[in-house]
């Protein structure tokens, strides 16, 4: 409500500069996306130095404002800085690109816990393998109400109405196990090239992300 201050935890989504000296801070709580302006971040003596950035887990308190989605940000507590992805370009590219998903889809409200719980197990894990992404993809499908359907005997993959595309009893049977680990390198590669083209029909996203990112994961890592 207008007016009032809300203490909560959140998570880091995006950083944008505001003003030569102040930020708009994207993030994540249990009950949906929110925006602050952080006035004076990056001031030498600013009380906000250090105490967010990408990733971080938070305790945050800010003030609602009555009008716009901008709120102003009064209190900001790290709780887990995840400095160990700065060390892994990978497992960061990853981070980024579930932070963006979760950022454009994530909805409001109570039903938003599930997709913070998501992201959380994504930048707590430190898994850049691409069965990792695909199985993140697999969730956010599911928690969209898009999860993919596999005809029961063929091997094929629904997309929409008759449209399907055919897909080896390999990387069906490995979807249908949930992306398990010990498999083939080359089973997740073939897993994410069909939830690519899935995601195309059903998820409005920048396909150019997505590519990037599973190329700096599959260019130096063949580990499903």
């Amino acid at each position: 409500m207008a007016g009032e201050t809300v203490k909560t935890e959140a998570i880091c989504l995006s950083i944008t500069p505001w003003s030569k000296t102040s930020h708009v801070v994207s993030w994540l709580t249990p009950t949906g996306r929110i925006g602050t302006v952080v006035k004076g971040a990056v001031r030498p003596k600013s009380a906000f130095l250090g105490q967010y950035d990408l990733n971080y887990t938070c305790e945050i308190l800010y003030y609602v404002r009555a009008k716009g989605d901008l709120h102003a940000l009064r209190e900001c507590v790290p709780q887990k800085l995840r400095e160990e992805l700065r060390g892994d370009f990978r497992a960061l590219a990853f981070a980024g690109y579930a932070r963006m998903v979760v950022e454009r889809l994530a909805p409001q409200g109570v039903e938003c816990g599930a997709w913070y719980d998501l992201l959380v197990g994504v930048l707590d894990e430190l898994n850049a393998s691409v069965g990792r992404l695909v199985k993140f993809e697999l969730d956010v499908l599911h928690l969209m109400g898009l999860l993919p359907e596999l005809e029961a005997d063929g091997g094929d993959f629904i997309l929409r109405g008759e449209r399907s595309i055919p897909v080896s009893r390999e990387v069906a049977d490995y979807l249908r196990a949930g992306c398990p680990a010990r498999v083939d390198a080359q089973i997740p590669l073939d897993a994410a090239r069909v939830i690519g083209v899935f995601y195309q029909f059903h998820v409005d996203l920048p396909p150019n992300v997505r590519r990037t990112t599973l190329g700096l994961m599959t260019r130096t890592n063949q580990k499903g």
